[in-house]
């Protein structure tokens, strides 16, 4: 395998960095860029690969998240989308010069303190068959502060995030699919939860950014098993997509990680969290318990010659047993793949096996791509499918296939639309053979 430069890597995989290369002397490593006060929609948007499929370099330095494997739902990455410029299909007359307003003071607050802060709302409407259906909100406040080492590779951030998940009809989208029977949920994380703190973590990079280390609250599942498109708030929106089915993950709460990358397409990270935690509660009372959940995952981040940027991933994780919920230890593995292929495609596949006592999913696989500008610009269509395997008697196999098409509708909205088929749904109430669902996804965010 061929090592390649941190600049190479980055000319590769962003635009508009090499872009900035070409016009500006080199400069030492610094964090991420101020966003432009500026909103109109520069030129790079005549390139077909985009931020949101983008897979960052172990080394960059304006990869500012804990790990080249970082869901694209980690609030480092739900940031970065945010303040990327975005090329509408549409000039909202009524609401683009509001958010204009509330931008610029935003950007040149972060630009002169550090501080960055994002707000997006999105609504999620699911319709299933024999009329099942659901209609849910989500409010997400972000913000990362970094408080030490601006302008150096070795910065330190503390992450805040407040969430508040609401019913907008008789009942959540995340109801649908538990209505319906299916092993999975047909939406993840769109139900009725209320406000809740998310994330509270200082991330902190090391040894001129090759080693991260992460402490605080949060969901150690935001940064490792994931593939590149799995984001309900803009991708797909089944389970066996947006989240990794077969990891018993205990949620938000206290957690520490680490990771390293000796070389500049290897790394390795680590972690472990509470194994009481939920993300309703603060969770620090139970640490003495002593009950952890651990993770620990390997990846290569090679870019091939004419073919584009990869990310394969082995991730390895234990719940212990949770003698005060009477609940018993669960382990698994994961094996994820993620492949650019020419401008505009990217492809994924993942398996994973659990010995199913949590998740009563023993074995699962996920395959699907993502495909850029496929009608407009900055639109985003994905297909995928799913096989998944439950470890409980009188459960069906069931399989899943989705279809989604996103369109950017203004420079801060986007709107989706998709479909889903779920083959033998696991515990069908009515024996159903097929089930159907209709997605209707909405988001504003800056």
């Amino acid at each position: 395998m061929r090592t390649t430069s941190i600049a190479t890597l980055l000319v590769a995989a962003t635009p508009a960095l090499a872009a900035a290369q070409s016009s500006e002397p080199a400069a030492a490593p610094s964090t991420p860029p101020a966003p432009a006060t500026t909103i109109a929609a520069p030129n790079i948007y005549d390139a077909l690969w985009t931020y949101d499929v983008d897979i960052p370099q172990t080394l960059s330095v304006y990869d500012d998240g804990f790990s080249p494997a970082d869901a694209t739902t980690s609030t480092i990455k739900e940031l970065d989308e945010i303040e990327a410029p975005h090329a509408g299909k549409f000039l909202m007359s009524f609401t683009d010069p509001v958010f204009d307003a509330i931008v610029g003071p935003l950007s040149s607050f972060y630009a002169q303190t550090g501080l960055r802060v994002g707000v997006a709302y999105t609504t999620v409407f699911q319709l299933g068959n024999a009329g099942v259906n659901g209609f849910s909100g989500d409010l997400d406040i972000m913000t990362a502060w970094t408080l030490v080492g601006r302008g150096t590779p070795n910065t330190g951030t503390f992450v805040f995030t407040g969430e508040d998940r609401f019913r907008q009809a008789d009942q959540p989208a995340s109801a649908v699919g538990p209505d319906m029977g299916t092993l999975q949920p047909t939406t993840n994380g769109f139900n009725d939860r209320g406000w809740v703190v998310r994330d509270g973590y200082w991330l902190q990079r090391l040894f001129d950014n090759r080693l991260r280390l992460l402490v605080g609250r949060a969901d150690l599942t935001d940064f490792v098993g994931a593939h590149r498109l799995q984001n309900l708030n803009s991708s797909f929106s089944n389970r066996w997509f947006s989240a990794n089915p077969v990891v018993a993950s205990p949620g938000h709460g206290p957690a520490a990680g680490l990771s390293f990358a000796p070389c500049d397409w290897f790394y390795v990270s680590a972690g472990l969290a509470n194994a009481y935690n939920t993300t309703t509660t603060i969770g620090v009372d139970t640490l003495d318990q002593g009950d952890f959940f651990y993770t620990a995952e390997v990846g290569l981040t090679p870019v091939f010659q004419g073919l584009g940027a990869g990310r394969y991933q082995l991730m390895l994780w234990r719940m212990d047993e949770r003698p005060e919920l009477g609940l018993p230890s669960d382990q698994g593995i994961s094996v994820i793949l993620n492949q650019e292929i020419g401008e505009s495609l990217i492809a994924f596949a993942r398996y994973g096996n659990s010995e199913a006592t949590l998740t009563n999913v023993q074995n699962a696989v996920q395959a699907g791509v993502g495909l850029q500008n496929l009608f407009s610009q900055e639109s985003l269509t994905g297909v995928a499918g799913s096989w998944g395997e439950p470890d409980r008697a009188g459960w069906r196999d069931e399989t899943v296939f989705e279809l989604f098409h996103r369109i950017q509708l203004s420079r801060y909205s986007q709107f989706t639309v998709g479909g889903q088929v779920i083959f033998d749904p696991s515990n069908s109430p009515t024996d159903s053979d097929v089930v159907g669902v209709l997605t209707m996804r909405y988001r504003v965010a800056f």
